[in-house]
């Protein structure tokens, strides 16, 4: 497999008292839960599917082990909520790393809900992309041209997402990308952004060199800006290892589920 460098952070933010969110970022496996704001007791469904992906370690692991690490995590919320009358639900992002044998890696990327994943698509400075949709109501809204990307931001529905791990109309979103050498994956909680400036969240995420260095800059902007949820990121960089791995595969994408837009920061 390719060398990654990577580096894991969150934060409760500087309102609340706990943090709801969980990561877990150990190679192949990276993963961002955010329990869904308002449940009960989220951070027991978002630490459900970190456990549940944490199973999957260590060692390899392919598209139907994800898969079934959602479905299982999926199932176990919503047992621990008809046994305890509750309603908690979590989002879920994620990336994990696979290698088929060809000498070529591939990207597996997931989501459910409103934590997101990104890509920077080469070296510094690279353009950056976002891969995942977020499941949310003001995500409808604007691919209905309801409202504009200027209003999604103070929308009073920004927080409602529409699918969720422990709900039942869970249904995740894959994708599958080739793994290139000098590009960078970011994925985060929505509290990482919702208070940032996007302009200087694209310039850190392209520009700053060294995964621990953007994570902790990414950190420390949201925190800076009034953080009022949990924060969390994953940054990751794929260096060379030295192999004859062609870095410039192009950036074809298999979309597994049928979600259709990948839009830049």
């Amino acid at each position: 497999m390719q060398q990654l460098a990577y580096s894991a952070l969150t934060h409760p933010g500087r309102v609340r008292t706990n943090n709801e969110d969980s990561v877990l970022a150990s190679p192949p496996v990276f993963v961002v839960a955010d329990g869904v704001g308002g449940s009960s007791a989220g951070e027991v469904a978002s630490g459900i599917v970190v456990d549940e992906f944490a199973k999957l370690l260590p060692g390899s692991v392919d598209d139907r082990q994800v898969s079934a690490a959602l479905a299982r995590a999926n199932n176990r919320i919503l047992t621990h909520n008809e046994r305890n009358d509750v309603q908690s639900a979590t989002t879920a992002a994620g990336a994990v790393a696979l290698d088929n044998g060809s000498g070529q890696g591939y990207w597996l990327f997931f989501n459910i809900g409103d934590s997101r994943v990104y890509r920077r698509t080469g070296p510094v400075g690279q353009p950056l992309i976002q891969v995942s949709v977020d499941h949310s109501r003001v995500q409808e809204l604007l691919e209905s041209g309801e409202i504009s990307p200027e209003e999604a931001w103070r929308h009073p529905e920004r927080n409602v997402v529409t699918r969720a791990v422990g709900s039942l109309g869970f249904l995740p979103d894959f994708w599958l990308m080739p793994r290139n050498v000098g590009e960078r994956i970011m994925i985060c909680s929505d509290g990482l952004l919702n208070d940032s400036p996007g302009a200087e969240v694209k310039r850190i995420v392209k520009e700053v060199e060294g995964a621990e260095r953007v994570a902790q800059h990414l950190l420390a902007l949201a925190l800076h800006h009034g953080a009022r949820d949990n924060a969390t990121v994953i940054v990751i960089d794929v260096l060379d290892d030295g192999s004859d791995v062609d870095s410039t595969v192009p950036m074809a994408q298999t979309v597994l589920t049928a979600r259709r837009n990948h839009p830049h920061v």
